[in-house]
């Protein structure tokens, strides 16, 4: 049996063999042949698998790397991707449903460009004032208070005269976010929750 010394060579060599990424059971089969103590997963797989046909891994690439850290630096790269994914999808449904965040909304613009960075969504209030809303996927940290403060300051020194406040949509509020946005008249702090629904088609 041919020794690997990490996974990625693994991948790089099997993909190399067989002309194109094996499926998922016989690499996951080969990985755990080679690498018994591996957390290898699914998600691992697909991250290569994107990795492998955008060009970010070359096939000629074997670099060496520990497995351990290699798995943990996939594991962190796929849950990295995975919430943009979802920031981006919450970005977009808003944008085009500002009605569920407050009656009379309007959109301005999304990913409004400022000197203190991008605004998620940019729009205007029932009153005509500016409203910034910044999304977040999973729980937000007290920085994203800063941001929205940020993109708050710079609209007020480009010139916008209008009032202008802020609302921070996520799945959960870090407690110093909580208190801090409590002390503050213009920022709203929302809650949105996942669901699924499933139904039959076949």
């Amino acid at each position: 049996m041919r020794q690997y010394n990490s996974i990625r060579q693994l991948v790089i060599d099997q993909t190399i063999s067989n002309g194109k990424m094996p499926p998922y059971e016989t690499l996951t089969q080969l990985v755990l042949e080679h690498f018994p103590n591996s957390r290898w997963k699914e998600s691992h797989y697909a991250w290569y698998r994107s990795q492998i046909s955008t060009g970010k891994i070359e096939l000629t690439d074997l670099i060496e790397k520990g497995d351990l850290a290699e798995e943990e630096i996939v594991e962190e790269q796929a849950v990295t991707e995975f919430a943009i994914s979802i920031e981006k999808d919450l970005q977009i449904y808003l944008s085009n449903r500002l009605i569920e965040i407050e009656e009379g909304l309007t959109l301005v613009s999304r990913e409004y460009k400022t000197e203190a960075g991008f605004i998620d969504i940019l729009c205007k209030d029932k009153n005509g004032d500016y409203v910034i809303i910044e999304t977040k996927a999973g729980k937000a940290k007290d920085a994203a208070l800063g941001q929205i403060l940020g993109y708050i300051g710079a609209l007020k020194e480009s010139g916008v005269t209008e009032n202008i406040r802020g609302i921070l949509v996520a799945s959960d509020f870090d407690s110093r976010l909580f208190y801090a946005a409590k002390a503050l008249t213009n920022i709203t702090l929302t809650k949105y929750n996942l669901s699924f629904r499933f139904d039959k088609v076949s």
